[in-house]
């Protein structure tokens, strides 16, 4: 793999194609990550298309590349996402950019009862660029030719409607009669789940109450060590387990 990644949302139709990069691209790839005129270039659309290029014209707000092959990268046989209760600072963006970097396809952010970040109306554009351009960074740090899918900021009520989508659905829990993420996964050795999901609390845990309405809806409570995590260790490590047992299925 060359040493710079750039991402373009259009993917080349033909070898000998020209590609002209956006600013914010064109200034990580010339300005930021130093690439030369002749440098090779990975390209992505985050849609599985993975391109190499040669870099024509080191412009930091317009780079050319011209594309040398083409290929596609298959989708894997599996999907899983995270639901994470909305955390304080930028712990999101350091959230999403692991997520990516380990291969999760989806991204809930939920707002929970006992969440310390609020995310004003006015602001959600914005925070949801920052979310976006996390996810990107994932992609390239990791070279996964797949961009999450960040979806909307939802309450606790609204993503118990959402979750139906998934085969296998765990909730992170230090509730005593949770049982190990890997315990849950065993019990399904004979047919592992295409899709599964975990639901990971604010830094003040999930209240009783979204415990109850979470197993209601299908939520297991799983313990994820014998330690308690913040919330973003938590999320790293509960994706990871999912990301090596459904790949070695």
């Amino acid at each position: 793999m060359p040493d710079f990644r750039s991402y373009h949302e259009h993917a080349p139709k033909n070898v000998g194609d020209q590609v002209l990069l956006g600013p914010e691209e064109s200034n990580h790839l010339v300005a930021a990550n130093r690439a030369r005129v002749g440098d090779s270039v990975s390209l992505f659309n985050g849609l599985g298309c993975e391109c190499e290029a040669r870099l024509l014209d080191a412009n930091k707000r317009k780079a050319l590349l011209e594309i040398t092959e083409i290929s596609f990268a298959p989708p894997t046989p599996y999907r899983i996402a995270l639901a994470q209760a909305l955390p304080k600072g930028k712990l999101m963006e350091s959230i999403i950019r692991k997520a990516s970097e380990i291969g999760a396809q989806q991204i809930f952010p939920v707002a929970s009862k006992r969440c310390e970040a609020k995310v004003d109306a006015k602001k959600q554009d914005t925070k949801n660029a920052k979310w976006s351009t996390a996810a990107l960074e994932g992609a390239k740090q990791s070279g996964n030719p797949y961009l999450v899918q960040i979806e909307d900021l939802t309450d606790f009520q609204s993503f118990m409607e959402l979750s139906r989508a998934f085969e296998l659905k765990l909730i992170a829990s230090l509730e005593p009669h949770a049982r190990p993420l890997k315990q849950h996964l065993a019990s399904r050795k004979e047919k592992l789940p295409s899709s599964a999901i975990c639901l990971i609390g604010p830094e003040g845990d999930f209240t009783p109450e979204e415990y109850e309405e979470a197993a209601q809806n299908g939520f297991l409570p799983t313990r994820l060590g014998p330690y308690v995590m913040r919330s973003e260790t938590a999320a790293v490590h509960a994706l990871s387990i999912l990301q090596h047992e459904l790949t070695n299925r």
